[in-house]
């Protein structure tokens, strides 16, 4: 699959024969022959021609529009959407419960490995670290017990709670956090890993969008009105990775300060200045690059939700056999 990604701001797309031309000003940035064009993604102030779009339509190529920091915005679909089989087999699995439950265990599984993985990584191995690594641990080796999604979410709040007893001996400083608690967020942790959290779950959205899910149906979280549960499903396994590593990092390099924080009705939240900070920065990790643990290629936190969400698509079909969630190296 051809993807062409836009995120030059200003960039024009043309059509020119056969060929689709990405041009700034007088530059040709890209040309792609559209024979290998499979799909367009336009982050931010990209342009694309009348003539273009109609060509583009007309070859059943769909066009995604993202802002510059990757919220979805929308699409241009082609009156034949490809969407169509993978939301029909996406909706066949979520009412087939063993195939549900299958899947569900593998974004737990994921969940749980790399908290346990990232629990390993860090300098702090005191003997509460250990034990709730060793607890966390048991807690995975009892996730084939589950035989319905209400026991796995059980399993999933006992290793996450006990995850967290060590992400509490990592912090440089305490700052009164004590457990995970997000509605209200009563601690400046708290709130750093609920708005984290929150923009996660916002680029895992975007892709399922992109890729062509039903974005609020979902497997391990089950629907209900407003809350996309597919977006939190494959945002599980990056939790840890993307957004408790950048909190741990601005804490632990006095890169936030106490005076970053004010309370407010709704609990512990940034003054305006330090959040543009964060945002700055979290931003600025999702373009981070990396060895792919499973893939022979650099890439970014951003490129690998996406390369999870369209594993997924490909499972949803049939053309991967299983399920296998992005896990970091120990």
């Amino acid at each position: 699959m051809a993807i062409l990604y836009i995120t030059r701001q200003g960039a024009v797309l043309h059509k020119s024969g056969n060929r689709i031309i990405v041009k700034k000003g007088s530059d040709v940035l890209q040309e792609i022959p559209i024979v290998q064009l499979d799909e367009v993604v336009i982050f931010g102030n990209g342009h694309i021609t009348t003539q273009t779009i109609g060509y583009l339509l007309n070859k059943n190529i769909p066009v995604s529009f993202l802002s510059s920091r990757g919220k979805y915005k929308g699409k241009l679909q082609p009156p034949y959407a490809k969407d169509t089989l993978i939301r029909q087999q996406q909706f066949a699995v979520a009412a087939n419960p063993p195939r549900c439950l299958e899947l569900a265990k593998c974004f737990v599984r994921g969940k749980l490995t790399n908290a346990i993985r990232f629990a390993q990584r860090q300098r702090t191995q005191n003997a509460e670290v250990k034990s709730a690594i060793r607890s966390t641990h048991q807690t995975l080796e009892k996730l084939e017990r589950a035989d319905n999604l209400d026991s796995l979410l059980g399993y999933e709040g006992s290793g996450t709670a006990s995850y967290y007893k060590a992400y509490r001996q990592f912090l440089g400083h305490n700052w009164g956090f004590t457990k995970r608690q997000f509605r209200p967020p009563p601690d400046p942790i708290n709130a750093m890993l609920s708005l984290g959290y929150t923009l996660l779950h916002n680029h895992v959205y975007t892709f399922i969008n992109v890729v062509g899910f039903d974005p609020y149906c979902g497997y391990f979280h089950q629907p209900r009105h407003g809350h996309a549960t597919l977006a939190s499903d494959l945002m599980e396994e990056f939790r840890q990775i993307i957004v408790d590593g950048y909190v741990l990092s601005l804490v632990n390099n006095n890169r936030v300060q106490p005076e970053d924080f004010e309370q407010t009705s709704k609990g512990i939240r940034f003054t305006k200045e330090a959040l543009d900070r964060f945002l700055v920065g979290y931003y600025g990790r999702m373009q981070q690059t990396f060895q792919h643990p499973t893939l022979n290629e650099k890439t970014t936190y951003l490129r690998s939700i996406e390369l999870q969400v369209r594993h997924l698509a490909r499972v949803i079909t049939g053309e991967d056999a299983a399920y296998k969630p992005f896990l970091i190296r120990v």
